[in-house]
């Protein structure tokens, strides 16, 4: 069983999500994330990605089995603090996460809920609409952050995944998660900003700052930022305003490594 780290270890946050071997997003850039900001990460690798800044062409899902069997030895060897999970590709990776969250309640769970892209997941013959309907029936009940930005949503409720209600927001509460940050556009004398919702009436919102254009997904490193700051022990709403603004500050900070997308230089 793991044990308590001792005082001179700096917290550990376990990363369940894709292999990006570009570095802009998911594992290798949550990991340099995790130790800017005074954590150490663990990983396990849920998908192979063959990509370049510009767009993934294939990924390699990693067997459910070996998903399962890997965090269990991280879980049980090591006094994890916190679990970023996401994006999720596989309706078995979403049901390993759920497994396993259930059997550790006491470790925050933030999901990253990003779209899924069909052209990548059709050589797997995965049905995106099983894979969605996994995440919402058997991770958000697990799930104490979803972090989502309100478009996504939208288009998963005219899709038919989140129920037809009202309020979005409301939906993705309603199927069990604990806490909702969505970043919302500016809409007529509203500015951009992110919300958190929260089962127990939660309700706070943070300016959002426009991003470069064409610059990588920062959702990544704000879930991982906001996981790092509950690994240290601190409340949400001190995480996230935190993470916002490490997010918008490292995204000041981008280069052009290829053809494609921005991405941020966190070498600074």
């Amino acid at each position: 069983m793991a044990t308590d780290l001792p005082p001179s270890s700096p917290p550990l946050v376990l990363l369940f999500g894709p292999l990006d071997p570009t570095g802009a997003a998911h594992l290798m850039a949550d990991s340099i994330s995790c130790a800017r900001l005074g954590c150490h990460a663990v990983s396990v690798v849920t998908s192979l990605h063959v990509q370049d800044t510009i767009s993934c062409e294939q990924l390699q899902l990693v067997p459910p089995e070996h998903l399962y069997d890997q965090m269990r030895c991280l879980l049980e060897d090591m006094p994890i603090s916190a679990i970023k999970a996401g994006p999720l590709y596989s309706a078995e990776a979403a049901s390993v996460l759920a497994q396993v969250a259930a059997d550790y309640t006491a470790i925050p769970l933030v999901l990253q809920l990003q779209s899924l892209q069909d052209h990548m997941l059709a050589d797997h013959d995965i049905d995106t609409d099983d894979v969605m309907d996994a995440i919402f029936q058997l991770v958000l009940p697990q799930t104490d952050l979803v972090v989502a930005d309100s478009t996504l949503l939208e288009q998963l409720q005219n899709s038919g995944h989140l129920p037809e209600q009202d309020n979005v927001y409301q939906a993705v509460l309603d199927l069990g998660a604990n806490q909702l940050l969505s970043a919302t556009p500016a809409q007529g004398s509203d500015p951009a900003r992110y919300q958190l919702l929260g089962q127990d009436g939660t309700r706070q919102h943070w300016p959002l700052e426009a991003t470069p254009h064409r610059l990588h997904d920062t959702d990544s490193t704000l879930s991982v930022a906001i996981a790092a700051g509950l690994a240290q022990g601190k409340p949400l709403q001190r995480a996230i305003a935190e993470a916002i603004h490490f997010t918008e500050s490292s995204a000041a900070r981008h280069f052009q490594a290829g053809m494609g997308k921005l991405i941020l230089n966190q070498t600074l």
